[in-house]
């Protein structure tokens, strides 16, 4: 199957990475790409697979699939190096691909900040998860079809929910499990990683400048620690995308069901006429 990593060039130079975030979406991940940047870092985040569109979305769902659908060949270091190429820090993608990016950089410094469980899981089903049902129904699960890059959020979207909801999406049960895969994942992430390449912080405990720049070996900066992400700005971020979606699908199925509807009006005034 072709990847769309493989159509990428080996890069010429490779930045070497001074940070890997291994946190889960909705733990304070988008303030912390804010961090990185104020503290001079290159950090790769969701916020540029918004930025980069469909070629970004569809190497990230490669990958995705790979890790945890067993569909396809997972990433090595050569595929990430191709990614991440002009990137310092790597943020929220390991997620989705735990164990093969941890095998490409053993050696790197690594970042977990964990959330309490149920207020993950209230804080992803309000964003993520409203937003892979929303693009899984009628009329987005037709329309997204002519949006690329809606169509592989869709599609990283669902994905991500089925597997942690085991199957049950938003329901009682599905958020039971959402809970405790979530809660799997920081297990694993601990059991996984030597503890002397690991900085756990609790979002809950408030982290900031005081626990990264340490870590990192930067000055505090003279500056308040960024946003956190909260559900507005999710829908604030990701509404005009999918309304443009909605709107290319809109003229894309006029498109195909008005010359339809006239050929099949002309052929029943055909009939009728022949008659």
């Amino acid at each position: 199957m072709s990847r769309q990593i493989d159509r990428v060039p080996t890069p010429a130079h490779v930045k070497p990475k001074k940070l890997i975030v291994l946190s889960a979406p909705r733990t304070g991940t988008h303030g912390l790409y804010k961090a990185m940047k104020v503290l001079g870092f290159t950090p790769y985040h969701m916020a540029e697979v918004l930025k980069i569109g469909t070629p970004a979305v569809n190497i990230m769902n490669d990958g995705l699939s790979a890790e945890m659908l067993h569909n396809g060949k997972p990433y090595t270091r050569a595929e990430f190096d191709k990614w991440f190429a002009d990137y310092d820090v790597i943020i929220e993608m390991p997620f989705f691909m735990l164990h093969s990016i941890i095998k490409a950089y053993p050696d790197a410094k690594f970042l977990l900040t964990e959330r309490n469980p149920e207020k993950w899981v209230k804080s992803f089903v309000n964003t993520i998860g409203k937003l892979s049902v929303e693009l899984g129904s009628f009329p987005m699960s037709l329309f997204r079809l002519f949006d690329g890059f809606i169509d592989g959020m869709g599609y990283m979207g669902s994905n991500m929910l089925n597997y942690y909801s085991n199957g049950y999406g938003l329901t009682p049960t599905g958020q039971k499990y959402l809970a405790e895969n979530y809660m799997n994942y920081i297990a694993e992430v601990k059991r996984i990683v030597p503890p002397e390449q690991l900085l756990v912080c609790k979002l809950e405990d408030g982290f900031g400048w005081d626990e990264i720049c340490p870590y990192l070996g930067v000055p505090i900066p003279d500056t308040e620690w960024p946003s956190l992400n909260k559900p507005e700005e999710f829908h604030e971020i990701a509404g005009p995308k999918v309304q443009r979606a909605f709107m290319k699908g809109l003229v894309g199925m006029t498109s195909i069901v008005v010359p339809v509807a006239a050929v099949g009006l002309w052929y029943l005034r055909k009939g009728r006429l022949a008659v």
